[in-house]
């Protein structure tokens, strides 16, 4: 994620955190291109769930008042079409929004909507559905991309509540379409999943290794373990930074957001999406007066000729693998995305 700068895994490998900063900044534009059920499916999308006429309307929808919003710096549809986590950005983005007179307005496209309405326990209506398509959206124009966009019914409408690009080297995960989701008990309530990830990450910030009882009840994956993981990372950064005298550390907490559990098919427990906020802070005794921080991270502006101290804050979304309990069980993170939301420098 280059407009970030940031050098921890997730915050520079995966753009979606990019993209609605640099569509308010540069001034491209969001149109609806090619959106609609028919075509070729979204890359790896689960079956589309038929009957799905009013799902589809809702992220044509919102869509269209996207492209209100950047290309007319018109917000009054903002509440009609985002919850939650994307409210959260959407809002941090009208704050400093700035369109130049001469900002090249190129549509973005957004391809093979595919609509999957997870089951449900079958009293009343399903509470969300996701929309899967290939979009260039989340990556500011320059690729297109598999994104799974989770809306939530709430107020009488679908609104976007958070959307995550295409889990690492492996599919989406197949949901549940038909029937009631699994009764058996899951090694992580989805209440208890982002308070003990935020721990686990927290942990996680200070570069140290993780083992299985550390981690736990996650798995040391790729995620948490190996030269590309978060701690090796966070550790890359520490170091980087201490050797120019500058202090960083990172700290996890609970937003407020709903964490969405959607169960997945044959009873294999659930996809979990979680939402956290992130605090980084930079403490430079002796001053800083470079553009950037020794890894790499650029100071935020405006800036002070000489900085003593910043702090980044970011909206994460991690995504996982619950599966029903077993002796030997553990929760497997799938994917991540993130989005700054704020940086101050003094």
């Amino acid at each position: 994620m280059n407009r970030t700068g940031k050098s921890r895994r997730g915050l520079k490998n995966l753009p979606v955190a990019a993209a609605l900063t640099g569509m308010a900044l540069s001034g491209v534009a969001l149109t609806v291109a090619g959106c609609g059920g028919g075509g070729t499916p979204a890359a790896g999308a689960p079956p589309a769930t038929y009957h799905a006429a009013a799902e589809q309307a809702a992220v044509t929808r919102w869509l269209v008042k996207t492209n209100q919003m950047w290309t007319r710096d018109d917000f009054a549809g903002l509440d009609q079409v985002t919850t939650g986590q994307m409210r959260t950005i959407y809002l941090s983005e009208q704050r400093r929004m700035s369109l130049p007179t001469n900002a090249d307005r190129v549509g973005f496209q957004l391809t093979g909507l595919s609509i999957t309405v997870p089951c449900h326990t079958g009293t009343g209506r399903p509470a969300v559905f996701v929309a899967y398509a290939d979009t260039d959206v989340f990556d500011l124009g320059t690729g297109m991309q598999p994104v799974a966009m989770v809306f939530q019914r709430t107020g009488g409408h679908w609104k976007l509540a958070t959307a995550v690009t295409h889990p690492r080297g492996q599919g989406w995960p197949s949901l549940c379409t038909t029937g009631a989701p699994p009764a058996t008990p899951l090694v992580l309530a989805p209440g208890s999943y982002t308070p003990g990830l935020a721990q686990v990450l927290t942990g996680v910030a200070t570069g140290t290794p993780q083992t299985a009882p550390a981690a736990a009840p996650f798995t040391v994956n790729d995620f948490l373990a190996g030269p590309g993981s978060i701690p090796a990372q966070f550790a890359n950064s520490i170091r980087q930074d201490r050797r120019r005298g500058v202090n960083f550390t990172a700290r996890f907490g609970l937003a407020p957001d709903p964490t969405f559990a959607l169960p997945l098919a044959a009873g294999r427990g659930y996809w979990v999406i979680g939402t956290m906020t992130q605090t980084d802070t930079y403490t430079a005794p002796a001053g800083l007066r470079a553009a950037d921080w020794p890894d790499g991270s650029p100071v935020a502006t405006p800036r002070p000729a000489v900085v003593h101290h910043e702090t980044d804050t970011f909206t994460t979304t991690y995504t996982a693998i619950d599966p029903p309990r077993s002796g030997y069980a553990t929760v497997t993170l799938n994917g991540f995305s993130g989005w700054p939301l704020t940086a101050t420098a003094s």
